[in-house]
């Protein structure tokens, strides 16, 4: 084959080829099926709830005043904002209204402490002590709070530490 055999027939190989892409996105893909693909697992069905429709406080079942709380490791922070974070972290997703989580138990703060002591069956004196945490530390894993119990204490955009409430 001669050098001019060779490049006239790369040129239409090239030609085909680039037609054959142009022709392919002018197609239309048909929607996929409404139906989600099932990998062999069968799931429970969820249904969705809006904010306005949870209870604000939820009722005590005998079954939770019953069972102990759950071993979550999680121990008060030293510092005493981190530590209030926690506590206002974890009221907020047990159900109650601590307010802004800000590190700061202010009064309805203090006023969520004691509900959620109360409806544990502990003294509502509105203190976190060892009893209290041990039944309040069960719910700081769970998702929802507004704010994280132990974010950071910097700001990454800046790398200062973060100053005051958010």
């Amino acid at each position: 084959m001669s050098k001019r055999s060779v490049v006239v027939l790369v040129v239409i190989i090239s030609i085909f080829l680039l037609s054959s892409v142009v022709l392919a996105m002018g197609r239309k893909v048909k929607p996929a099926e409404q139906q989600p693909v099932s990998l062999g697992t069968s799931q429970p069905e969820v249904e969705l709830v809006r904010p306005e429709q949870l209870e604000t406080n939820p009722p005590i079942t005998e079954e939770m005043k019953e069972s102990r709380p759950r071993e979550a490791g999680i121990q008060l922070a030293a510092d005493e904002s981190t530590k209030n974070r926690q506590i206002q972290a974890a009221l907020k997703n047990a159900g109650y209204d601590p307010g802004v989580v800000d590190g700061k138990l202010g009064p309805k703060s203090k006023k969520a402490i004691r509900e959620f002591q109360a409806a544990n069956d502990l003294k509502a004196d509105g203190k976190v002590g060892a009893k209290t945490w041990a039944k309040l530390s069960t719910y700081i894993l769970q998702a929802g709070a507004a704010d994280s119990a132990s974010g950071p204490d910097t700001n990454f955009e800046t790398g200062t530490p973060k100053k005051g409430g958010r």
